[in-house]
Formats: C-alpha cells, sequence, structure tokens
C-alpha cells in the first residue's frame, strides 16, 4: 500500500506543474454578439477575456466560415489591428501556443501577415495564402508558437502585419505548457511505481 501510495503522489504532483496555465476564449465565442460581424476599436472589450490594443479588428459572427465554434477574428478593422490577454504561468516553464490562421478573401493582399508575441519572449511572424479561399471556404491553417515565461504572469498578443480593411483571420487559440524533463521522470516513476505494487497486490502464494 505504501508503493501505491509513493506512486499515486506522484501522479498527482504532475498535473500541477504543467497545467498551470489559464487561458480563456481563445476561440471567441464568448463576449457580445456581433452577428455578421462588429468592428471593435483599441481599448475595446467586447471580446470576453481580450482587449484590442491598437487599430480596429473585426468580430465575426456569420460573415465567414469560422475555424473552430461560430465565431472568428479579422485582424483587420478599418486598419491593422492588435488583441492580447493576460493569464497565469509558470515562471521557466515552456508553453505551446496553437491557433488557426486564414485570411479576409475580399480584398488584397493575398499573403496575410500576423505576429505572435509573449511577454520576454522574442516574437514570431506567421504568414498565410488567400488564393483560392472563399468566405463558405477559408482554409484555415494550423499554426504553433512557442514561449518560455519569464514571470507569474504572461501577455500574449495577436498583431496585423497588413494595412487596408483585408487582414490576417484568426481563431481557435489553444495554450498548453510543456512539462519538464523532471515532470515526466516524476509521472513515469509514478506510474512505475503503481504497476508494480498492482502486480505485486495480484501475486497469490498457494501451500499444499
Amino acid at each position: 500500500m505504501k508503493m501505491i501510495a509513493l506512486g499515486l503522489a506522484a501522479l498527482l504532483a504532475f498535473p500541477a506543474t504543467a497545467n498551470a496555465a489559464t487561458f480563456f476564449n481563445g476561440s471567441f465565442e464568448d463576449g457580445t454578439a456581433p452577428g455578421s460581424f462588429t468592428t471593435v476599436s483599441a481599448g475595446g472589450t467586447a471580446i470576453d477575456g481580450w482587449t484590442v490594443l491598437s487599430g480596429t479588428v473585426d468580430y465575426i459572427g456569420t460573415y465567414w466560415q469560422p475555424g473552430n465554434g461560430a465565431r472568428s477574428l479579422d485582424l483587420n478593422g478599418g486598419s491593422a489591428g492588435a488583441i492580447a490577454q493576460t493569464f497565469d504561468t509558470i515562471q521557466g516553464v515552456t508553453y505551446f501556443v496553437d491557433f488557426l490562421m486564414a485570411g479576409n478573401p475580399d480584398g488584397a493582399p493575398v499573403l496575410k501577415g500576423l505576429e505572435v508575441a509573449a511577454t520576454g519572449n522574442n516574437a514570431a511572424t506567421f504568414n498565410f495564402s488567400t488564393a483560392g479561399t472563399s468566405k463558405g471556404a477559408m482554409g484555415w491553417e494550423s499554426m504553433r508558437y512557442a514561449f518560455t515565461a519569464t514571470g507569474t504572469s504572461t501577455t500574449l498578443s495577436f498583431a496585423s502585419l497588413d494595412s487596408g480593411a483585408y487582414g490576417a483571420a484568426l481563431d481557435g487559440i489553444n495554450v498548453t505548457a510543456v512539462p519538464e524533463p523532471a515532470s515526466w521522470a516524476m509521472m513515469i516513476g509514478g506510474l512505475a511505481l503503481v504497476g508494480a505494487a498492482m502486480r505485486r497486490s495480484k501475486a497469490v502464494v498457494r501451500f499444499a
């Protein structure tokens, strides 16, 4: 029983490290109903959990095919916009930011660009070509950005790299922690302890 208890303790300790990030509304489903679409200006908080940092963005409802759920975002309203959200992190832990990217097919440029950044980390640029896409078939693609937290909170931002009113489309943002090697070792060790204890508990010695 002692071995099982030790193994379970190791397993219970693992998620506390790996799942500390608290991230909200990555698919923009929560917020003021946008109808077809609603333009949100700098300082606007119509999209729950997110703040428009600069320019304008279009909060998309039924205007085009979403990547996930029923809503999405055009990072260009009437001009290049940027959004941000601050959430809890563990200093020194690496996080993956997975998101869906497409582009407004209504106008130039064909190649849309956006920049992703996290507090204290290098920004990364992502591009999407709208060639052959339409509002009914947006061609959403999966993208990934990684960062290492420099503090107990991190501000994640997405900024358009295009001028005009036809920018990069954004949806389905998900943030997950990457377990450190020590955490993996703890989890594997815990599983081994539990497995060994269960095998021992099933062994029955019979005497004639």
